[in-house]
């Protein structure tokens, strides 16, 4: 039995990145509020943070697709990029044109951010999607876009594979109800130099996978892929690893819980467990006017619930791995399991990190000071050592 517990403290200046105010709504002095933590964010994924913050003061409504509307705003920087890229690539400047695309990206997952839910936002994000082929196409190793069949339907997953690596380790990497597959290049980028590829996609109910709702046995999609990239014979199929954040780290749990030998490591970042989902009504009420306002409206929206304190914590009472016996009952999951959060997020609590921590025969858990939620002012430090924890569990040998 291996159980560690690893306290990280990373010297950051994390007083940037503090959330104040209510989640990307517009003020009662008409201007847009957007926490910190979001805009930290974004500029780790590569948006410039002045210009976000330029742009967010010409903000003035999160409806419609208008002048001074949330999507219109960052589209309007997505196009230029994208523009810039078209013009760079004609003129065959291919690292130019690359720079650009991704640029474009971001800024078109700012425009459909937090809900890909209105017409806007959709066709913002199916800008994103286009945009991110374009710069694919450029990546060293072009990136490969993969429908997987999943019940009845195909799931979309996007390939990224190390440079003159053959036959590479592989690592499934999820994000959570607002972060979909797009998103991840900056974090696949530290598993690619290590390595690794990388096949990310969005978790059912949201992305492109809508056509299957959010439901506690959606890492049956974490295990198709698995399947799928395993049969197809061009990975390294004795070295096999996930990572989830957020909702998807909340999945990722449930993947190493079903204890699969052919899974060397499994990452839960920010993973909620059971707090968030066993809260009273007015616990939730509290959270529709927190900084994670516009989080837990998303969530509800794709879980096809209204908005309301009484309709979430009916849905989400549905996934607490407490009541489940994933958690809680003793040491039952025994794939290598990394934990990984602040010990001050409100949405995934130090009581959940500990609790699955403890129902984990073959555990680590890296708590990372006081950041809000998923820790992001660490990244840059933290993604290449989860990299670097998954290599290892790979090369370690089986006991005897």
């Amino acid at each position: 039995m291996l159980r560690t517990a690893c306290w990280l403290f990373v010297a950051l200046v994390s007083s940037l990145f503090v959330s104040t105010g209510f989640a990307q709504h517009i003020g009662e002095d008409g201007r847009l509020v957007f926490p910190e933590r979001r805009i930290a964010a974004f500029a780790y994924l590569g948006a410039d943070e002045s210009l976000m913050r330029i742009t967010g003061s010409r903000i003035k409504t999160r409806e419609g697709g208008e002048p001074g509307s949330w999507v219109y705003e960052w589209r309007s920087i997505a196009e230029h990029y994208e523009a810039l890229g078209d013009t760079a690539l004609a003129e065959s400047q291919r690292s130019a044109a690359l720079e650009a695309y991704l640029k474009a990206n971001i800024y078109y997952a700012l425009a459909w951010f937090p809900g890909n839910y209105t017409a806007e936002e959709q066709s913002a994000y199916e800008s994103q999607l286009d945009v991110y082929q374009k710069a694919g196409a450029l990546f060293e190793v072009p990136l490969e876009v993969v429908d997987v069949p999943f019940r009845d339907g195909l799931l979309t997953t996007y390939v990224h594979r190390p440079v003159g690596v053959v036959n590479p380790p592989l690592v499934i990497w999820t994000g959570g109800s607002d972060q979909y597959k797009a998103n991840h290049y900056r974090p696949a980028q530290d598993l690619l130099s290590h390595g690794l590829a990388v096949v990310t996609f969005d978790l059912p109910g949201f992305g492109e996978s809508k056509a299957w709702p959010t439901d506690p046995t959606s890492d049956d999609a974490h295990m198709a892929v698995l399947e799928y990239f395993i049969e197809r014979g061009d990975f390294d199929s004795e070295r096999l690893g996930l990572v989830g954040v957020s909702w998807g780290g909340h999945f990722s749990t449930r993947v190493a819980a079903r204890n699969d030998p052919r899974i060397d490591g499994v990452v839960a970042l920010c993973g909620a467990a059971h707090e968030i989902f066993s809260r009273p009504v007015d616990a939730y009420e509290a959270a529709l006017q927190s900084p994670e306002r516009m989080t837990v409206i998303n969530l509800a929206r794709h879980m096809q619930v209204g908005a309301t304190a009484e309709a979430i914590q009916a849905a989400l009472s549905k996934f607490s791995l407490l009541d489940a016996g994933i958690v809680g009952a003793g040491e039952t999951i025994t794939t290598p399991l990394l934990i990984v959060n602040s010990t001050t997020d409100p949405l995934a609590p130090l009581s959940d990190l500990m609790m699955t921590h403890e129902s984990a025969a073959n555990s680590d858990i890296w708590l990372l000071g006081t950041s809000p939620h998923c820790a992001v002012s660490y990244w840059p430090v933290m993604i290449p050592q989860v990299a670097g924890w998954l290599v290892d569990r790979m090369n370690r040998q089986p006991e005897i």
